[in-house]
């Protein structure tokens, strides 16, 4: 039976989509985005590119690539890349190659089935950081269409683990805070959740088992 009042919200990535090491993830999507456009210059360490791509995530103004909307504010990230590696393609080259390396990094069906398999027991969403070109992989990955709600940061204008984001949550649910199980990667992130009085579960996809107890539990627990 659905529960109505009770909601399992999930992230992205290293829950779904992997952050791991020894498997194709999104750090090394990201080296070889850079690595195929300056493949005519010299080859740089995995570890700069890294830091490099991490230095041009804010514009001047201070907001991060993930919480912007507009096509104007994500070329100027684009900008901030070309110039930071010396890029000499194009903005559309840029977003081909992204989405194509993006392509390739591993994701985790398990997690994705057991979400999915919530719908009949209560409701469930999608609260993640990402920047507009992911919307059409995190899609692909997800399955977006199964979910009650979705935040995506860069359509909200807030990330987290920024108060607003989990204010913009509770004010379209409308259900107790205890009633929220949030499912991330970051303690961060799952700090400011457990401060607003949500349940929350630290845990990556590598952690499958833990993350069904959590559900499990939270779905159990019928105290007022």
């Amino acid at each position: 039976m659905l529960d109505r009042d009770k909601i399992v919200i999930w992230d992205w990535g290293g829950i779904v989509e992997s952050h791991f090491q020894g498997e194709n993830n999104w750090d090394m999507a990201k080296i070889n985005i850079i690595n195929y456009l300056t493949a005519e210059t010299k080859q740089l360490e995995a570890q700069t590119i890294l830091n490099k791509w991490e230095e041009c995530k804010y514009g001047q103004d201070g907001k991060c690539v993930s919480e912007v909307n507009s096509e104007e504010e994500i070329q100027n990230w684009f900008e901030r890349l070309a110039e930071k590696f010396n890029l000499q393609c194009d903005y559309n080259k840029f977003c081909r190659v992204y989405r194509e390396e993006g392509e390739k990094i591993k994701y985790y069906r398990n997690v994705v089935e057991f979400a999915h398999s919530l719908k009949g027991k209560c409701k469930i969403g999608i609260l993640s950081n990402l920047i507009k070109l992911d919307k059409e992989r995190i899609d692909k990955q997800y399955d977006l269409s199964k979910f009650d709600f979705v935040w995506l940061s860069f359509e909200l204008n807030c990330r987290k683990p920024d108060e607003k984001i989990y204010e913009i949550v509770e004010e379209q649910v409308k259900i107790p805070t205890k009633n929220i199980l949030f499912i991330d990667d970051k303690a961060k992130n799952i700090e400011t959740a457990r401060k607003r009085g949500w349940k929350v579960c630290l845990a990556t996809a590598l952690e499958f088992e833990k993350i069904k107890i959590c559900v499990n539990e939270f779905l159990e627990d019928r105290r007022e």
